[in-house]
């Protein structure tokens, strides 16, 4: 009897002894866990992520190229929007684009509709905001008016102009420069043909272009005969 009970003790399974769960009980309490895939019972046993589930946890923990762009875009002195030009270092030098804000609107306050014998006026305003006392040219090429009736291409102020137009205002840090543009309901042409054609009744919206013009919002109006 002795022996007999000394075999039976030496075959009990060891997890009867300490307490552990067995391996099939191991691998149906790890089954059970969303994040072990349930056709690799090895990651199932173990508890350990898998290689796919490591390499996703380190490329979710670093940023992607979106996030290092969107935390560059801030911007600031010396961006894109220099166009290559210099920081001034006197009033004869020209202002960086980006160091000026120009506003662009109807020379009367929301006029939209002009009568017979009343014509648009459009006024523009450019302020310097560097420190350095720099130069912007304001004439019709730089800072340019076009005026559209749909696809028609009616006026500009850098048609046909004398000398290139260039008008060169230096401005101090602050000082606005303020102008106002007058259409005389002409058109114009880029080869500066003589017409004496007048706009007719209806809508044109004027818009603003030049270097130092910005993202201006076209202004609609409405011509009356």
């Amino acid at each position: 009897m002795m022996v007999f009970a000394v075999i039976a003790f030496a075959c009990r399974p060891s997890g009867e002894e300490s307490g552990e769960p067995t391996r099939s009980e191991a691998g149906v309490d790890a089954s059970a866990s969303p994040s072990v895939p349930p056709e690799d019972p090895s990651a199932a046993e173990s508890g350990e992520p898998t290689a796919e589930e490591s390499e996703g946890a380190e490329e979710s923990a670093s940023p992607s190229p979106g996030d290092e762009e969107s935390e560059g875009s801030g911007g600031g002195e010396g961006g894109g929007e220099g166009g290559g030009v210099a920081a001034p270092e006197r009033a004869e030098d020209l202002c960086r684009p980006q160091d000026v804000v120009v506003t662009f609107d109807f020379a009367e306050k929301d006029q939209e509709v002009y009568g017979a014998g009343s014509n648009p006026g459009f006024k523009i305003t450019v302020v310097n905001t560097a420190e350095q006392t720099c130069t912007v040219d304001v004439g019709g090429a730089a800072l340019e008016v076009r005026i559209h009736s749909g696809d028609d291409r009616i006026y500009s102020t850098a048609d046909c102009l004398e000398d290139g137009g260039t008008e060169e205002r230096q401005l101090s840090r602050g000082v606005p420069h303020e102008f106002t543009v007058d259409w005389e309901r002409n058109r114009s042409f880029t080869d500066c043909r003589e017409t004496s054609s007048t706009a007719q009744a209806g809508w044109y919206r004027a818009n603003l272009h030049g270097d130092y013009a910005g993202n201006q919002s076209q202004l609609p109006f409405q011509l009356k005969a």
